[in-house]
């Protein structure tokens, strides 16, 4: 969950009035101004480029640039945690540890932290599956605990917010669990293991959301699929529809019945190639858009038109690159905010490159030619 700044709307709206007017092409003096974090190392950096030493964390930073919340219901519908985070090497270096899933990882010590490099996947073949099967049961207390806790502090602190709700992994975190590599060939040395495993996650997913919906009235639900890199996605366009896609449309289907429309998946890199799937089975918004990894905001907007919402998209090579790039950058997306249904910002968080002259410059930028929301304290 985020919190940021609030100030009155010019038009009286409430932050969500102002999501929901802008991802329905409505007409709305003042769009949400949405961010979606940073590198490990990024506010490290800022602080010695003159960043208040308070901004430690993301809530404090976007209490502080003016960035508006966005905050959600914990529906928790990944698989219960097997094991204890244990540390199982260290020098001056690196670490290497186990998470709670069983997943052995390396990650810098010093400079960018933002991405593990995996060593070992604990899911290797139908018996390493089985631990995670039950962990996947959506009657699992632990899940309910931590749902009641979020929604007794949205209810307290958030009514007036655009509210999310978590809306599953169906491939994503399967392929955490079983490696890059072996997610890719899997639903052709074993098509039947893999069809079991995204059934059992989706099937997750759609009980603990059938259960959470008619607790709380969601502005919008985000899943996660981090499938996708610069050449399209890990498992074939074909057999992600095949599989995936009826679940998506359960999943909206089930959104929808509860008054949530907006329904967008967090998948970075190039996603042309799945997109199609998306839409058909009931995704509306596409998230981050991310431009380095072959996604563009504006093309999709021109093949899609209406039909697609998008949220991101802004280069953040770009802003990293230079104040000139940036307001190309944002002159380019101009016309396709103006149009509705999309919510500008950086294109996944904000990497330690980006100066944070050029962040703040970035942050002026897109109030002065969105008239976007939100009291920065700089």
């Amino acid at each position: 969950m985020v919190t940021g700044s609030h100030v009155e709307s010019p038009d009286g709206l409430t932050l969500k009035e102002r999501f929901r007017r802008t991802m329905f092409f409505q007409e709305v003096a003042q769009p949400p101004n949405f961010e979606f974090g940073y590198w490990d190392r990024t506010l490290e950096v800022w602080r010695e480029q003159g960043l208040p030493e308070y901004v430690v964390n993301e809530a404090t930073a976007y209490d502080y640039f003016g960035i508006e919340s966005w905050p959600a219901v914990n529906t928790n519908c990944s698989p219960m945690p097997l094991y204890k985070h244990t540390v199982l090497e260290e020098n001056d270096e690196h670490i290497i540890y186990r998470d709670e899933y069983g997943c052995v990882a390396e990650i810098n010590k010093h400079g960018d932290r933002s991405i593990p490099h995996y060593l070992e996947y604990p899911v290797k073949d139908r018996k390493s599956w089985e631990p995670f099967k039950a962990a996947l049961d959506p009657a699992d207390e632990r899940r309910w605990t931590a749902f009641e806790e979020s929604l007794a502090s949205i209810k307290a602190n958030h009514e007036h917010d655009a509210i999310g709700v978590f809306a599953g992994s169906v491939v994503g975190i399967a392929r955490n669990l079983i490696g890059f590599e072996h997610i890719a060939v899997l639903p052709y040395e074993d098509p039947e293991l893999f069809r079991e495993i995204i059934d059992t996650f989706g099937n997750c997913i759609v009980t603990v959301l059938a259960r959470a919906l008619p607790r709380v009235q969601a502005d919008f639900a985000m899943g996660w699929e981090d499938i996708c890199f610069n050449m399209g996605p890990i498992v074939s366009p074909e057999v992600f529809r095949d599989v995936a896609g009826p679940w998506y449309r359960r999943i909206a289907n089930l959104l929808t019945a509860h008054g949530c429309c907006v329904y967008t998946t967090d998948t970075d890199g190039n996603i042309n190639p799945i997109v199609d799937t998306f839409l058909d089975n009931g995704l509306t918004t596409m998230f981050p858009v991310e431009v380095h990894g072959g996604s563009d905001p504006c093309a999709l907007r021109e093949k899609y038109g209406r039909r697609i919402k998008l949220w991101g998209g802004v280069d953040k090579r770009l802003v990293s690159e230079s104040k000139e790039a940036t307001d190309r950058e944002l002159e380019r997306l101009r016309p396709y905010v103006e149009q509705g249904g999309f919510i500008p910002g950086m294109d996944h968080r904000v990497p330690a490159d980006v100066s944070l002259e050029n962040y703040l410059h970035y942050l002026d930028r897109k109030r002065e030619l969105f008239n976007v929301g939100g009291e920065p304290k700089y």
